[in-house]
């Protein structure tokens, strides 16, 4: 299907409104993508684009897209940009006039879409995903409105334990992992119940939720997305400005969120006139209580520069059953100070990292250790 001209942002809304309408919202048990017919997909992205100038963001896209096989091309509007790869048959359009935070809208199929995304992503320390915590996905119809559709949980365990631990799986009774999606008309009540429950102690990390938003005249909702913790959306309905909108409200929180932290935790020094300068920030800790058996192990793995964490550094070992990594974090190269204990982690953020980075671990480390870990800024 040929795309049409696309000059500015107003083209492209039209463009994927009439693409939105034609998606039809798949029934439990039915793909994602309708042939034909592919549902909206919209990636928020972190960037940290280096140097400066207005073009400096076609010039990331350039340096990290072409070796991937991507063509990037500006359009009049010069915060919107046009990556096409033209051995899938897929464009991707990045909206950047947020500066820090895109939105890149794509109805290339998921498979094709996931693959590419993540491929331009990991090719640069200057992108990463938007991590929308846990706890604000599971409130999101309180922060956006909206109802509930359907709401996924996910929970594994299972990259942070050695191979022993599974040779020996029926003498333990914990759960490994856990995969959950539920559709229901008061889908909200039941995840309230579900959460009061005993049933998965430890494993209940929000990995999406789907809303359905405003109403159409015809008693239809505007738009119907899903929301999933790594800033992925896939969108359906009548209105790609009601998407866009819920979109703005999502990134403002997210930005408010990571900018907080780097402005009220992270370590630096203080010029104070004439006189010396004074150190400001807090060390952040995150409350757990570990659900793995070996320690030694899962922390290991967590700092071996693999996802979901992105972290490299090497453990050392202090008394006491305690650990300390001075990680660099793949996004941006940033070196931060995990102490890790049985009962908590704290981190040291120097001055200049990113608070994208803390939000990553949190998340992470509630999907992959215990549900329950909570830090001072947790939403």
């Amino acid at each position: 299907m040929t795309t049409p001209t696309i000059k500015d942002r107003r083209d492209l809304a039209r463009y994927l409104q009439e693409e939105m309408a034609s998606a039809r919202v798949p029934w439990v048990g039915e793909e994602e993508d309708i042939p034909g017919r592919n549902q909206l997909k919209t990636y928020l992205v972190e960037a940290h684009t280096p140097g400066d100038g207005r073009d400096r963001e076609l010039n990331l896209l350039k340096k990290v897209g072409q070796p991937l096989g991507a063509f990037v091309r500006p359009t009049e509007d010069p915060s919107l940009l046009r990556l096409s790869y033209t051995s899938n048959d897929a464009d991707f359009w990045c909206d950047t006039s947020l500066n820090r935070f895109w939105r890149i809208h794509t109805t290339a199929k998921v498979d094709v879409a996931d693959n590419l995304l993540g491929k331009l992503i990991n090719s640069s320390p200057w992108l990463d995903n938007v991590w929308i915590p846990p706890r604000y996905l599971r409130d999101l119809p309180s922060h956006l409105g909206g109802r509930m559709q359907t709401f996924s949980l996910r929970h594994d365990r299972r990259q942070l334990r050695p191979a022993s631990h599974f040779e020996n799986h029926e003498d333990n009774g914990d759960l490994d992992f856990v995969t959950l999606r539920l559709w229901a008309s008061e889908a909200s009540l039941y995840l309230s119940k579900l959460q009061k429950t005993q049933i998965f102690p430890h494993s209940l990390s929000m990995r999406s939720v789907r809303l359905e938003a405003g109403k159409a005249e015809n008693q239809k909702p505007l738009c119907v997305a899903e929301y999933f913790h790594h800033g992925k959306v896939t969108v359906s309905g009548q209105s790609f400005d009601e998407h866009n909108r819920l979109l703005l409200l999502i990134l403002q929180h997210y930005k408010e969120l990571v900018e907080g932290i780097e402005r009220d935790y992270a370590f630096g020094l203080e010029p104070e006139g004439s006189r010396c300068p004074h150190l400001t920030g807090d060390p952040i800790t995150i409350d757990l209580e570990w659900t793995v058996d070996d320690i030694e192990y899962a922390v290991a793995k967590m700092f071996s520069c693999g996802e979901p964490f992105r972290l490299w550094g090497i453990p050392e070992k202090l008394p006491g059953d305690c650990y300390r990594a001075r990680a660099v974090d793949l996004h941006v190269g940033s070196t931060l100070t995990f102490d890790i204990m049985r009962d908590k982690i704290v981190i040291q953020l120097p001055r200049g990292t990113c608070g994208n980075t803390i939000v990553r671990f949190l998340g992470n480390l509630q999907a992959n250790v215990n549900a329950d870990a909570v830090g001072p800024f947790s939403t």
